[in-house]
């Protein structure tokens, strides 16, 4: 009796069969991914060195490249570089060069899925050029590459400049057929790394791209309001001071309905009514405080919004981005109109209406 309950015992207090010491391991918490002139995948890792002292732990990272054929031969090939066993268990970005983005990205992340290991919670994002030249340009303020790209795409995803987005959250739509997802899309100056708007995607190909003041209203009109979104806009011609022929607003609250109708059993007309209240931050105009000003800044600020929609649901279909989620919504509420299309082909024949209408609630201390 007493060797079978030590017998049991042993079985169920067995403890971590798979545990992974950290002495053991070097972790990875930013990579990239490009496809090199002969079409060669290669792979572009910030792999941590973590020392303890008696003053804390010190970490380093340290850049490490390679090339192959598939993600998962590049980590082997990595691991044979490196003073530890590979883990990407804390990964947290992934950047990926545009050329392979435009030519499909599903492939290249099939690892991370498959693996039960991979942090899925990790940002991802496209660069303009290539995934290695951004890991290697030197950042400022920051040692660790991971960090600086984690808080360069948060603070963005904040300001309601780009979606956030993980590994996890662009799967689904990455495969589904009336739908369409976008990622931040980050450029190189000759000083730092720096946001540039956002990449659109249909299916897992990356088809075009906003810039930061489109990608705000691109998100608003998705009904995807962060914690703050500002804009300044041009709506003054007259002025006799360049400062007067602007306008910088913050959105406090909006308001969206869209509403998707088939005609003819074919023909698909979208209307998007957005209504935004605002609050003024900056206008050196001034004279708030007349409502006839406050009226005509309220209609001022709607044509030139609705102006800039129009444009972004051009750009979206010229992209074939489903970004709003329309080939799902007759896929639930046309089912037989949905059997006939052929969704990339016919999307870009979607007639959108987009107006958006602005409302003025507060304009400072003054006046």
């Amino acid at each position: 009796m007493l060797f079978a309950t030590c017998f049991l015992a042993a079985t169920l207090l067995s403890g971590c069969w798979d545990q992974q010491l950290l002495k053991d391991i070097r972790i990875v918490d930013a990579s990239g991914l490009d496809l090199d002139p002969e079409g060669k995948l290669q792979a572009t890792s910030s792999v941590l060195e973590v020392s303890g002292s008696q003053s804390g732990n010190k970490s380093l990272d340290e850049i490490q490249t390679g090339k192959g054929n598939t993600t998962r031969q590049l980590r082997d090939i990595l691991d044979r570089k490196i003073s530890g066993i590979y883990s990407a268990s804390k990964l947290r970005v992934t950047l990926m060069g545009e050329a392979l983005a435009r030519q499909g990205i599903y492939p290249y992340l099939d690892v991370y899925y498959r693996d039960p290991s991979s942090a899925l919670n990790a940002r991802i994002a496209v660069v303009e050029g290539t995934a290695h030249d951004i890991l290697t340009f030197k950042k400022p303020g920051t040692k660790l590459v991971g960090e600086y790209f984690n808080k360069l795409i948060s603070s963005a995803e904040r300001r309601t400049i780009i979606p956030a987005v993980n590994l996890q959250l662009i799967c689904p739509p990455m495969l589904d057929p009336g739908d369409a997802f976008a990622l931040p899309y980050i450029s190189k100056d000759t000083t730092s790394p720096s946001i540039y708007g956002i990449a659109l995607f249909s299916g897992d190909k990356m088809t075009g791209t906003l810039k930061s003041e489109d990608s705000m209203l691109y998100l608003l009109m998705a009904d995807k309001l962060a914690k703050t979104a500002s804009v300044t806009l041009k709506i003054n011609e007259e002025g006799s001071q360049n400062p007067e022929k602007y306008i910088a607003i913050d959105i406090q609250k909006l308001k969206r309905k869209l509403k998707v109708n088939v005609q003819n059993n074919r023909n698909i007309k979208v209307t998007l009514d957005l209504k935004l209240k605002i609050a003024v931050v900056e206008y050196a105009k001034d004279h708030l405080n007349d409502k006839r000003n406050l009226t005509q800044l309220d209609k001022k600020l709607s044509e030139e919004l609705t102006r800039r929609a129009q444009v972004i649901t051009q750009k979206m279909l010229q992209a074939k981005h489903d970004g709003f989620g329309i080939g799902r919504r007759v896929m639930a509420y046309y089912p037989n109109t949905w059997k006939k299309l052929h969704w990339l082909e016919d999307y870009p024949k979607v007639e959108f209406v987009p107006k958006v209408t602005v409302k003025i609630v507060k304009h400072g201390i003054m006046n």
